[in-house]
């Protein structure tokens, strides 16, 4: 089984230990390797790889929405995204999946089982790419109110928009959220604010943050950023982001394979080399 991971620039991508970990426990004969794309040789090497065999793919950045039009078919909640994640090939076919949302769940309830329920009230800040996954998977869970902030309010309105959605799902500021923050018990922040090397930078501003609060953030470069930091000096509960990329990986994983991979004996070691990053 042949194995890969597009997009450009892809670095020092943790993707390719991620699943040499999985294929090690189920002691599968498969390969994962990186696949650098520059944009003007995106047409034709989609084209190769169409005609290689290959098995199948994680899609990255800037390629997850441009993938879509070289694709078979797509699982709904890809098509509700707008973007891949995971390409699946089988049969001649290119299949297209979005992994994202429900990978952070998964970390999410992992660390925090009780975090979602009737009365939760939801802070979403940012209105890109990774919000969207994130808020899509989290209509399938049980909240009071979701409110979306972006620093561009016209794009959180779009995205709420695009949800179509009969829940209680709103657009703060981010003025309005920072003052209204005591009011919410879960805030997540899908942007990529206070990521190194502009660790020093904070999304919105934690004062109003009420205790306990639980406070997620889906940056992992730092490990412990300025985000998470501030959230737990003033009484907060912290979610790192380092494991959302793990359970995605996990679920693509279980789409090529139809394997369950046990992530306990896994994480400590990722988790060791997410910080010497």
């Amino acid at each position: 089984m042949r194995l890969l991971l597009i997009g450009y620039p892809l670095g020092h991508s943790m993707s390719p230990w991620i699943h040499q970990q999985f294929i090690s426990q189920h002691q599968l004969n498969a390969s994962y390797h990186l696949k650098e794309i520059k944009p003007d040789q995106f047409a034709q090497t989609i084209a190769a790889l169409k005609q290689s065999g290959i098995d199948g793919f994680n899609v990255t950045i800037p390629y997850k929405e441009k993938i879509i039009d070289y694709l078979d078919d797509m699982d709904e909640t890809a098509k509700r995204i707008g973007a891949v994640n995971t390409v699946v090939c089988k049969d001649g076919k290119w299949s297209g999946y979005n992994t994202d949302g429900a990978g952070y769940l998964a970390s999410l309830k992992q660390h925090f089982p009780d975090a979602l329920h009737s009365d939760t009230r939801i802070l979403i800040i940012g209105a890109g790419g990774a919000s969207r996954g994130i808020v899509f998977a989290l209509l399938n869970e049980p909240f009071q109110s979701l409110t979306v902030t972006n620093r561009t309010e016209a794009r959180a309105q779009t995205l709420v928009e695009q949800l179509e959605s009969d829940r209680l799902i709103t657009v703060q500021s981010i003025t309005e959220a920072e003052h209204n923050l005591k009011k919410f018990d879960l805030i997540i922040n899908t942007t990529s604010v206070g990521m190194d090397p502009q660790s020093d930078e904070l999304p919105l501003d934690l004062a109003q943050l009420q205790p306990q609060a639980i406070v997620s953030d889906i940056v992992y470069k730092p490990l412990k950023t300025k985000f998470l930091t501030e959230a737990e000096s003033i009484g907060g509960q912290i979610h790192y982001g380092h494991e959302m990329l793990i359970n995605q990986a996990k679920l693509s994983f279980q789409l090529w394979t139809g394997k369950i991979t046990d992530l306990t004996p896994i994480l400590p070691e990722y988790t060791k080399k997410i910080k010497l990053k």
